[in-house]
């Protein structure tokens, strides 16, 4: 029999039954990947995070649903290096950031861990960001989630859907108001049908609360072709989002703070920001629910 430290956690959120529930495992490497999957099976949470010191700030992630293994993840990410620092795998500083890189299967993700007071305040993931051509019309799109054209735009402007990479790929669509947003009604078999076809991880939708230099936004997240049919909260995708405010509706946007799982009753709440013209930074905080000792 062998044993393994693994804790569970919530992602974006500093308390319990909120944000978007996560596994992590400290696997040292010793599990084969059917082992993984079960162990992710058991523990039914939307992902679960195998993870392994490489070196000193090198970590290698595995990440696993209940019946697949997908690539990145980027509120596990956020969950798994919150829980090692705040029980002491990586060795905390009084304040400032430390730097580490996580080994994942889209490559290597820059991870940082923001300490005030010894505390974790934040740890953010850096995404490389790029707007690709799609060759989804806009009207299957509005017919796959349940919306109007009319209902597309964002402060009077007419704007259209965009398929956006930060390793997988995004539908990013904006619509007018927060109504819009509560009222929409998902064809999973149309999101799906349409996410094989152009290789995509999730439809995102949002909206602008506030247009300010760092704007409020609300996001509902579908990605059936991970078999989730809505996320609680999405690193990834509010990276793609704060790249398509940018791009497409103010330069002047570098930051945004976005608020998910609303509709779920599983309040997420993330913060973004402009690095650099293909570069965003992703994070937010956790709250460990649970710590215990694996056997298998």
């Amino acid at each position: 029999m062998q044993y393994y430290n693994m804790y569970l956690a919530n992602a974006f959120t500093d308390k319990a039954f909120n944000g978007n529930a996560t596994g992590i495992v400290i696997s040292a490497g010793r599990m084969s990947d059917e082992e993984m999957q079960n162990v992710a099976k058991d523990l039914n949470q939307s992902v679960t995070v195998f993870v392994r010191r490489l070196d000193i700030g090198l970590y290698a992630t595995r990440f696993f649903r209940t019946d697949r293994e997908i690539k990145l993840c980027g509120h596990a990410t956020i969950a798994t290096f919150f829980a090692l620092s705040e029980n002491e795998y990586i060795q905390k500083i009084d304040n400032g950031i430390v730097k580490i890189n996580q080994l994942t299967q889209l490559g290597k993700i820059p991870v940082e861990i923001e300490y005030k007071n010894s505390k974790v305040k934040r740890v953010n993931m850096i995404l490389n960001v790029r707007n690709l051509d799609k060759e989804i019309s806009d009207e299957r799109i509005l017919e796959a989630i349940g919306i109007k054209e009319e209902d597309l735009g964002l402060n009077g402007a007419i704007l259209k859907p965009k398929k956006i990479s930060t390793g997988g790929s995004d539908i990013v669509i904006p619509v007018k108001s927060v109504e819009i947003l509560e009222k929409i009604k998902i064809n999973y078999d149309k999101v799906l049908e349409l996410s094989k076809e152009e290789d995509i991880i999730s439809f995102q939708v949002f909206t602008i609360e506030e247009n300010k230099e760092e704007a409020h936004i609300r996001q509902r997240t579908f990605s059936p072709s991970i078999g989730v049919e809505e996320e609680a909260g999405s690193g990834t995708s509010t990276g793609a989002t704060l790249y398509y405010i940018n791009k497409f509706v103010s330069k002047e946007t570098k930051k945004i703070k976005s608020v998910q799982g609303i509709e779920l009753g599983r309040k997420s709440c993330l913060c973004a920001e402009i690095i650099d013209e293909n570069t965003v930074k992703v994070g937010g905080i956790a709250f460990v629910f649970m710590n215990g000792v694996l056997n298998i």
